[in-house]
């Protein structure tokens, strides 16, 4: 309506006044006729007051529609920016976690991040697009209704023009695909760089791997010059073929068809204000073709993420009353071997299990299928004799405390990490300072200045190892769960503090079903139960004195360790 308001108050006046003034010449057109229709039906005369009080009638109404046209841009834009960010994060998350593991970091940080906004420009472009078409259509009508033959030729003439351009704007695609995908690894790179700070420095390969980065920013550079330059191509020779088509067409309407050159001053005057929509309109679109790549690239991303969606189908889960079982359950990643060959396990509620093995045995494996995580290739998993894939598998998990070697902690407060984000009310605090007290990290809250609010920092820099990871059993705690898996969770740890995460640990037996994957077998002696693997089969079970008994590998990984 902006777009429309604005054209008809700045061209239909034209001949308004002509015919205020007495001149003939407006009489003879179309337009004429159709503005003396809108005066008498309005019950004016056609004088100079009353174009005046109509253009500003037109202003005004311009005024309004223009003051919500930059508001609901900026509502819509700000909408869109939510809505596909929110979208595609929510895709991540609900991605199965064999396909997570295949993706590309570097991928979906920039998709997050840089390619959003590369949309969002997009977007932005495409409205202008629409915008400007509408106004490039108000004047080619209001031209049309003066001088029909005329029009029809300037028209032909900038449609001719789009040829010109059409290799420009297919270059500029393809070099917006380009400098997408460069991001993309660029962001890995990056990312790679962080997560590998220590290891690159203290072994003098910074520089090295810096020059990796910096022959991917070098490919950017030049792709953006190159697209750059193809812009200024489109912007620079734009208005000179435009204003070539329109003399032609002047000359076609004089000399040809035998029109005088003030029957279309005029249109000429529409054309002029047309032409500089047009050229909006090109210049927009060649701005919006330069995010193309981003656009395609969300859109690929995401119908790649709704391909391997988690479904939440099921029951809910509300807890377990016998075991868990593991009935004859293999697993291999695409046409590999196998990975977990015919295992069948009883996990009894309340009881602590404990797997053992060589690196690479499918100790892993074999828990993340009892998390969900991984659905097995054949056999099946069932919680009280039902089908896990029966029940929604977050309701399962939620059940569920995983603690790992590399401990989770957030850039948040203590009482954020532990409480993950619950409401600090009184008796969510007393529940907190409960496991805080069980894991004995009150001393590390009383010496703290904001007690439980002291910000912890980027992986818990403020915090030893051994407080992460007792942090990380406090948070499993506070859930309320029924099943805690530890993968190799102290084997990083100094002795004294393996020592305490352990007795923490075995305060749980009997309250809470266990699930260990240990590397040093001196932490699980206690298990109730110890399960061999082998290259992904179940070799032995039993409890510690007897796989001493019936196992010659146990005994010997034992004996290797000095226990």
């Amino acid at each position: 309506m902006y777009s429309f308001v604005d054209a008809m108050s700045l061209t239909m006046f034209i001949p308004l006044f002509q015919i205020a003034s007495g001149e003939g010449s407006a009489s003879s057109t179309g337009t004429s006729d159709v503005f003396m229709q809108v005066f008498n039906y309005l019950n004016l005369k056609p004088t100079v007051n009353s174009v005046l009080l109509i253009m500003l009638f037109f202003f005004l109404l311009k005024a309004a529609f223009r003051y919500f046209d930059v508001y609901y841009r900026v509502l819509a834009t700000s909408y869109f920016n939510k809505k596909i960010r929110s979208n595609l994060l929510s895709n991540i998350s609900n991605l199965k976690y064999s396909k997570f593991v295949t993706l590309n970091f570097g991928t979906i940080q920039n998709s997050v991040t840089a390619e959003i906004l590369s949309i969002n420009n997009a977007f932005s472009q495409y409205v202008s697009v629409v915008q400007n078409i509408i106004f490039v259509l108000v004047y080619i009508g209001l031209s049309f209704l003066t001088n029909p033959k005329f029009t029809i030729i300037v028209i032909i003439g900038g449609w001719l023009s789009r040829f010109l351009f059409k290799s420009l704007y297919r270059s500029s695609q393809s070099l917006s695909y380009s400098i997408t995908n460069e991001n993309n690894k660029l962001s890995s790179l990056v990312l790679q760089q962080v997560t590998n700070f220590k290891y690159l420095k203290s072994t003098a390969l910074m520089k090295n791997y810096l020059n990796k980065i910096n022959a991917t920013v070098d490919d950017i550079e030049k792709d953006v010059i190159v697209l750059g330059k193809t812009s200024a191509k489109v912007m620079s020779f734009r208005e000179p073929i435009i204003v070539v088509f329109l003399l032609i067409a002047i000359y076609i309407q004089v000399n040809i068809i035998g029109g005088t050159f003030s029957s279309i001053i005029v249109i000429l005057l529409f054309f002029y204000r047309a032409f500089g929509s047009l050229m909006s309109v090109q210049q927009s679109w060649t701005a919006f073709l330069k995010y193309v790549g981003s656009i395609v690239h969300y859109e690929k991303f995401t119908a790649e993420l709704k391909s391997e969606k988690e479904t939440q189908d099921g029951m809910a889960f509300e807890g377990f009353e016998t075991n868990i079982q593991l009935k004859n359950i293999s697993f291999q990643y695409n046409d590999k071997s196998k990975v977990i060959d015919g295992v069948s396990l009883d996990i009894p509620k309340n009881k602590t299990l404990a797997f053992v093995g060589k690196s690479g045995s499918g100790k892993t494996t074999l828990v993340n299928i009892l998390c969900g995580l991984l659905s097995p290739t054949s056999g099946e998993v069932l919680v009280d004799s039902k089908k896990l894939k029966d029940y929604s598998i977050d309701t399962f998990r939620s059940k569920i405390g995983f603690i790992s070697q590399e401990t989770v902690v957030f850039n948040d407060t203590l009482f954020n990490n532990v409480t993950f984000w619950s409401p600090k009310n009184e008796a969510n605090l007393k529940r907190f300072n409960d496991v805080i007290q069980q894991v004995d990290l009150t001393d590390f809250v009383e010496k703290a200045e904001l007690k439980e609010d002291i910000a912890l920092g980027d992986n818990g820099v403020v915090m030893s190892g051994g407080q992460r990871q007792r942090l990380s059993i406090a948070r499993e705690l506070y859930k309320n769960i029924e099943l805690l898996i530890l993968d190799e969770a102290t084997s990083a740890l100094d002795s004294q503090t393996e020592k305490f995460i352990q007795e923490s640990v075995d305060s749980l037996k009997g309250k809470i079903t266990i699930v260990v994957i240990a590397h040093r077998l001196s932490t699980i002696k206690n298990a109730d139960s110890i399960v061999l693997i082998n290259a992904g089969k179940l070799e032995s079970q039993g409890n510690y004195n007897e796989l001493l008994q019936i196992s010659p590998t146990f005994a010997k990984m034992v004996s290797l360790q000095e226990l």
